[in-house]
Parts: structure tokens; sequence; C-alpha cells
């Protein structure tokens, strides 16, 4: 891993100011006075980012320069894997920081918040439920998940995560229209829903449509992390059964 010491701004003044002191001319608009650098303001554990650099001139145009990229930070939640390109990983949870250099002259400090990867996804209520198409409304009770990290102090939910709800099987084939619903008030066709957790949960309903009604449907809740790899527990299914 390449660390830094923090410096401080004003590199761009301080340089025009010594042209301007020893050069009769003035100041040199040509030398490389500034790096200007972007970065996601977060990254899930594990995942990677690729921040951005350039190099500016006196007149503010980017110009050619090496530039290398290292964290100035003691505790390992950043970890530069390609000094040159500024490949990153998310070693673990907390805030990193990133500074590009380029000769002498280095940038801006890049904050970074690392967020805690899932570490399970599982059902904290029914798996299987009925809906009685012969009551008011032909809505099934909630079909939630549970999205944790677990740490060394107990289990994390985890807030602002996707689930993918989709409705996988429908039995018999060719039976009436079955949608997922987010709203009590929803009644267009969706198969296939984003659900963000909040405080770790998300959940879908099911309501059955006009038609010849199903004797079943089977949803499936699917949660990922952010390198693409299923959370364990993933994905989980609930059955619906539909009744006269």
């Amino acid at each position: 891993m390449t660390r830094w010491a923090p410096r401080g701004a004003g590199a761009v003044a301080l340089a025009l100011a010594v042209a301007a002191a020893c050069g009769k001319l003035g100041p040199d608009f040509n030398q490389l006075v500034a790096i200007e650098v972007a970065a996601p303001d977060s990254v899930e554990e594990l995942d990677t980012l690729r921040p951005q650099a350039r190099a500016l001139d006196g007149r503010g145009h980017a110009v050619s320069a090496d530039i290398v990229w290292a964290t100035v930070d003691v505790a390992a939640v950043l970890e530069v894997v390609d000094s040159t390109t500024g490949v990153t990983a998310a070693a673990q949870p907390g805030t990193g920081h990133l500074q590009a250099r380029a000769g002498a002259l280095r940038s801006n400090l890049l904050t970074i918040r690392v967020r805690a990867a899932a570490d399970t996804v599982f059902p904290p209520g029914l798996v299987r439920d009925t809906v009685i198409l012969s009551t008011p409304d032909s809505l099934s009770d909630s079909l939630g998940v549970l999205l944790q990290d677990t740490t060394a102090t107990g289990a994390v939910n985890l807030t602002g995560r996707p689930i993918v709800f989709a409705l996988t099987t429908t039995y018999p084939s060719g039976a009436g229209p079955v949608t997922l619903v987010t709203s009590d008030n929803a009644y267009a066709l969706v198969t296939t829903d984003t659900v963000v957790t909040s405080a770790g949960l998300a959940a879908v309903r099911v309501r059955i449509l006009p038609g010849t009604p199903p004797d079943s449907v089977v949803v499936q809740a699917t949660a990922a992390r952010a390198v693409g790899t299923p959370v364990p527990g993933s994905p989980v299914s609930f059955v619906v059964v539909v009744q006269p």
C-alpha cells in the first residue's frame, strides 16, 4: 500500500508568487501549478474504485504529467492497488483518503467512505402466504427480507442497499396476471422490482389482477454485493397460494 503524509494547500499561489519574484517577465503560466481530482464519495467494502486526476498549468489548461496516487491514512481503510492508475480497493469499513501527486505538487485530499458489505440476507417473517380472492382486495401480506452486516459487536442492519424481487413462477403456466406492488394503490403489471432497504428491510406484496387466477406464485428476493457476488442466504423464496 502506498501512503503519503498530508500536505497543506496553496501550491498554486506559492508557485505563481515565486515565479513573479524571481522572473523579470512575470510568472511562467506553462508550468504545472495544480492537480484537479475527483472520485465517488463512497464505495462498498471489497469493491474497487478508480479516481480521476488531471494536471493544470497556470492558465487552467490540462497538461500532460506523470501522476501517482497514494493513501494518507495509517488505518488500512483504502488500499491503492496501482499507484499510476489510481485503482484502489476498499479494504474495510471506515473513512479513507486519497491524494494525487505530480513531482512535488500534491492535490487536495479525496475523502471516501467505505460502506460495510452485507454478510447475510434472510426473511424475518413469513415465506408462505395465502391470498383469498373473495376478500375485498386480492393482496398478499408483505414478503420481506432483512440485509445485515455481521460485526464483532453484533449484526448491523444495512440501509440504502438494493434488493431485487422477481416473480419467478406462476402455477399453472398461462394463468392470469400477477403483479408485485410496493404501494397498496398500485395495479400496474410489474414482474421485477428493485426495492432499497430501510433499516435493513425491503419488501413487496403480491396482487392478483383480473383474469384466470393462478393456484400459486413464487417470488424470489436477491441481494448482491457491489462486486457482484450473492449475499449469503440469497435468493430468498416466497410462495403465495391463491384460493377462491
